[in-house]
């Protein structure tokens, strides 16, 4: 019996030794990825609120993380609210560009419409001039042939007279 009871003693200190090295291996590594636990002993006498003890280590990793990104996440909004209304002043210029634009060439039509007035304008003055130019011509040449024509009646009015004038007295001898 004796040999019966050391061999279930010595089965029972393999099985310990066995279960023991689960065990410690277990705190050299860590917890498993797996382990819904993740060290956390879930006593609030020992850690205060929101503390690593409360959360534990991946718990707090990930606030960290999390409160990081909405952090960041509040910049990058606050950075979208500052493109949008820089956005909307730059369209606002460009409207109000556009509009100066048309204005202007509205006022380049209607200037280029008044300068083609204008010419039209002088073109007809000029022919009026020039028509005018002709016909004060054509009075003067009227005038010239009428004095003319006064100057050949007088001289031929005064022809005899001077051919009388000119003629050589009859010698007497």
């Amino acid at each position: 019996m004796s040999a019966r009871v050391l061999r279930s003693s010595f089965v029972v200190l393999v099985l310990a030794l066995l279960a023991s090295c689960r065990a410690a291996s277990d705190l050299l590594l860590g917890p498993k990825a797996t382990d819904p636990l993740d060290g956390y002993k879930g006593s609030l006498a020992e850690a205060g609120i929101n503390t690593e003890m409360d959360w534990g280590p991946k718990q707090n990793l990930l606030l960290s993380e999390f409160t990081t990104l909405k952090e960041s996440h509040k910049a990058l909004q606050d950075r979208v609210d500052e493109l949008l209304a820089e956005k909307q002043n730059l369209t606002s210029r460009l409207g109000s560009e556009g509009s100066s634009l048309q204005k202007e060439k509205a006022l380049r039509a209607q200037a280029e419409a008044e300068t083609e007035l204008l010419r039209q304008r002088r073109r007809e003055l000029e022919a009026r001039i020039l028509s005018l130019s002709i016909e004060k011509a054509k009075l003067e040449q009227t005038t010239l042939k009428t004095k003319i024509d006064a100057l050949t009646a007088s001289l031929e009015q005064a022809a005899p007279n001077v051919a009388e004038a000119t003629a050589t007295p009859p010698r007497t001898r």
